[in-house]
């Protein structure tokens, strides 16, 4: 049997906006209020009414009116369903304010369909949104015990019988204009019109209204519709009021990026790119982009670098809006590890190369790649850090790790070679390097020479200039 959960958003138009305040708010669509907040609530104004009447009763109390954002609420819905599918792999939007959610698969998982219910309303509440909860057997079903259950609570009941046919049809309406007409006719309750004979049904109201009433009642059961994640990650947290002091803004930072974690781990990818985008009035705006040298998937991570990159670029004026996103995406690999430590040294490498670049700047921390050139000077080139490089050749093991930029010739007296005082004594060699042959021949032999205090450097005799050089040291 299906099991849907309802979430109604009956404020989502108010609650998606970026201006929202604790005051009264109102939100206007074609000269009517289209919404209203908890505040304005109390002060009596009501949806369908004139905003010209509205600020009359709302009196001396201010009253904020801003234009519907319908785009606004699309991406709000689209965010929630993300989320959501972390509860389900069946979601979708309904009326353009409801999420309907199957979670008959999901009961064992959570442990009931009241733990699911507490867990859907957190993460609701954690987003800045609210809504009327419902269960109901089909869709249809549990959107009506929305609008009926005064306590906001999805009720454990969620038999269809009795709750179902005592739905007013003035509930009703939205669904169909023949809820309408049928009130008119005398009917109350959606069991009055389900005891009519079909065939009655069918030539009063149509096949589309007999249609509807059997998905409303379960006689016909339509498949589950799987929702498939966007391709990339776009999440917003609305503050709610301006915001100027980075501190403040923990809390967001931490929620969007709890959502981009859900994200990923439920699709198994990971990203080394975030880009924030910060908002506020008179069109200002601030990106902030973050990078890593590798893939990262822990929210922890990214809240520290995001921390980082902040105290680099300070807000000049206030923001209301931060939006997170991520486009960059790969396939999560799994990471090595042992019984006796929690992650391997490359990991806490790559994180201190990722704290260093977001504190002092990309431009600031480089990294070693192998060039395709013979010689040794001219075969290392220094990128940007999480460039992917080519490994060296393999058989390299007598090169030294540190290199001169430029070769330094060395004093020799007779046959003795002498670098810093030291005399230095060959003990491994030759290997022969030749390059350039096409503008400027280079010919050498390579040799590992050690002085009286047991260093070792790498030097080599230029052939044709009959000539001793120092090209690196050995650690």
């Amino acid at each position: 049997m299906q099991l849907w959960l309802c979430l109604r958003l009956s404020e989502l138009a108010v609650q998606c906006l970026p201006q929202r305040r604790p005051q009264a708010l109102a939100v206007v669509d074609r000269q009517r209020i289209y919404a209203v907040n908890a505040t304005a609530s109390l002060l009596g104004l009501e949806p369908g009414m004139d905003p010209v009447a509205a600020r009359s009763l709302a009196g001396e109390s201010p009253l904020q009116l801003l234009p519907r954002d319908p785009d606004a609420e699309v991406q709000a819905l689209e965010s929630l369903c993300c989320w959501a599918y972390g509860i389900t792999p069946h979601l979708y939007p309904f009326r353009g304010d409801c999420l309907m959610l199957e979670i008959g698969g999901s009961l064992r998982l959570f442990g009931g369909s009241d733990a699911i219910t507490r867990h859907a309303r957190q993460g609701l509440a954690g987003r800045g949104y609210s809504a009327d909860i419902a269960l109901g057997t089909t869709p249809l079903a549990a959107w009506a015990f929305s609008h009926t259950n005064s306590h906001g609570l999805a009720s454990s009941d969620y038999s269809q019988g009795e709750q179902l046919n005592n739905i007013s049809l003035q509930t009703l309406e939205p669904l169909h204009e023949q809820f309408e007409i049928l009130q008119r006719s005398g009917f109350n309750t959606l069991g009055e019109v389900l005891a009519l004979p079909s065939a009655s049904l069918n030539r009063r109201c149509g096949a589309q209204f007999r249609e509807l009433l059997q998905h409303l009642s379960g006689e016909v059961v339509a498949p589950p519709v799987h929702f498939e994640p966007p391709h990339c990650f776009v999440d917003s947290y609305p503050l709610g009021y301006p915001v100027q002091n980075q501190d403040e803004l923990g809390p967001a930072l931490e929620q969007l990026l709890a959502s981009l974690e859900d994200y990923l781990r439920q699709r198994q990818l990971q990203t080394r790119q975030i880009v924030w985008h910060f908002s506020g009035l008179n069109s200002y705006r601030e990106v902030l982009d973050v990078r890593t040298s590798e893939a990262r998937t822990p929210r922890q991570d990214w809240y520290r670098l995001t921390r980082l990159r902040l105290e680099r670029q300070p807000f000049t004026q206030e923001v209301e809006l931060v939006q997170l996103r991520a486009e960059s995406l790969e396939s999560a690999q799994p990471t090595s590890g042992d019984l006796f430590r929690q992650a391997s040294q490359s990991e806490s490498t790559s994180q201190l190369v990722d704290l260093l670049s977001n504190r002092l700047g990309s431009q600031a921390v480089n990294s070693l790649h192998h060039r395709d050139a013979h010689l040794p000077e001219h075969s290392s080139a220094k990128a940007a850090t999480g460039t992917p490089g080519t490994l060296p050749p393999v058989g390299t093991a007598q090169r030294p790790f540190w290199l001169l930029s430029e070769p330094e010739a060395l004093r020799h007296e007779g046959e003795d070679l002498l670098f810093w005082g030291s005399r230095l004594e060959l003990i491994y060699g030759p290997e022969r390097i030749e390059d350039g042959w096409w503008e400027r021949s280079t010919s050498r032999d390579y040799f590992v020479a050690r002085n009286g205090q047991g260093q070792r450097f790498w030097v080599f005799h230029e052939r044709r200039k009959q000539r001793w050089f120092m090209q690196g040291f050995f650690a």
